[in-house]
C-alpha cells in the first residue's frame, strides 16, 4: 500500500525558474530576453548540454554545463537538486523552444491557488511544469535509466499517481509561444532511442503509458529477512 502525499507547504513558497537544453540556444535566446524583465527577482538556472552561446543577465541567473549530454530526466534532476540547495520549495522547468509568457507575479499566484498540489503542468506536453522539491524527493527522482528523452516524463507521473500526489493540469502555464520538439527537428538522431525507452518503460510498468499493470517497478517483490 502506497501512503497518500502530504505536502508540506512551508512560507513563503519560493519557486526557481529552469530550462534544460541541448541545441537551440537561439529560441532560448529569444526567449530569454524576456524572462529577464519577467522574472527580475527570481533564480534563473540554465542547464546546458551543447555548450552553446546563451546570453546572461548578471544577478539571478546561473548556467550549468555538463561535459556532456545528460538528457532529459538527468537534465532535471540536477536542475531540481541545484534549486533544492538554493532553498526552492517549487522549481517551474521550461523547455528551451517555448516562451511562457508570465511574471513572477502570475506564478505566484498559480501557487497560491494550487499550493497543495505536488504537480501543476501545463496542456503543452510537460513543456512547462511546476514541481515541488518535496514530491520529487518522495517519488524518488527522474528515471535516468531513460535516455536522452521520451517516456521519463510518462515514468514520474505514474509513480506521483501511485503516491495519491495532488496533480493538476491547467491552461494557465500553457505557453504563449509553443513549439514541439524543436531539439529533435534540429538533431533527428535524438529520436532513435524512442522503441528502446518504450521497450523500458512496458517491462517496468507492465503496459505502455495508461495501461500500466504494475504498482512497484518491474514488478518486483519485497522480501523481509
Amino acid at each position: 500500500m502506497f501512503k497518500p502525499f502530504k505536502p508540506v507547504n512551508p512560507e513563503p513558497i519560493r519557486f526557481v525558474v529552469c530550462i534544460p537544453t541541448l541545441n537551440r540556444a537561439d529560441l532560448l535566446n529569444e526567449a530569454l530576453v524576456n524572462y529577464f524583465n519577467d522574472f527580475k527577482e527570481t533564480l534563473i538556472v540554465i542547464c546546458d548540454n551543447g555548450n552553446q552561446e546563451i546570453i546572461r543577465r548578471e544577478d539571478n541567473f546561473v548556467i550549468i554545463r555538463p561535459e556532456t549530454n545528460l538528457g532529459v530526466s538527468k537534465s532535471w534532476n540536477l536542475l531540481m537538486e541545484f534549486a533544492d540547495k538554493q532553498g526552492a520549495t517549487h522549481v517551474l522547468i521550461l523547455n528551451d523552444d517555448v516562451y511562457l509568457g508570465k511574471s513572477e507575479i502570475q506564478i505566484q499566484s498559480i501557487l497560491q491557488i494550487w499550493k497543495n498540489m505536488a504537480f501543476i503542468n501545463s496542456y503543452q506536453q510537460w513543456s512547462s511544469y511546476i514541481l515541488t522539491v518535496q514530491a520529487w524527493k518522495e517519488f524518488g527522482k527522474f528515471d535516468e535509466n531513460i535516455f536522452p528523452a521520451y517516456f521519463e516524463d510518462n515514468d514520474a507521473h505514474y509513480r506521483m499517481k501511485l503516491l495519491n500526489m495532488n496533480m493538476v493540469y491547467t491552461e494557465k502555464l500553457n505557453p504563449v509561444t509553443f513549439r514541439n520538439s524543436m531539439s529533435i527537428e534540429k538533431d533527428p538522431s535524438l529520436n532513435e532511442n524512442f522503441l528502446k525507452n518504450r521497450t523500458y518503460y512496458i517491462k517496468k510498468w507492465g503496459g505502455a503509458p495508461d495501461k500500466e499493470k504494475y504498482l512497484v517497478p518491474f514488478n518486483a517483490v519485497s522480501v523481509k529477512l
